[in-house]
């Protein structure tokens, strides 16, 4: 999967979230790597990751396997 698609994929599931429509496991899993993310030294003020550059709202909301932390984080 691209970034573009992961940026794609976790915007749609804000939307879903926003909508009521996640399920409870996947929104433990936004919480906690939201949590994680905000926490991290390269979280920028404008809330984009400074090691690969995606918006933090998107990223810790892609649920594709391949969507990662770049420093292992979660």
């Amino acid at each position: 999967m691209s970034r573009f698609d992961e940026i794609v994929s976790g915007y749609s599931n804000l939307v879903k979230s926003k909508l009521g429509l996640s399920s409870e496991q996947d929104e433990e899993i936004f919480v906690a790597r939201r949590t994680i993310c905000n926490a991290c030294d390269f979280k920028s003020a404008m809330d984009r990751c400074l090691k690969c550059g995606c918006p933090l709202g998107a990223k810790t909301r892609s649920l594709d396997p391949a969507t990662e932390c770049p420093e292992k984080f979660w």
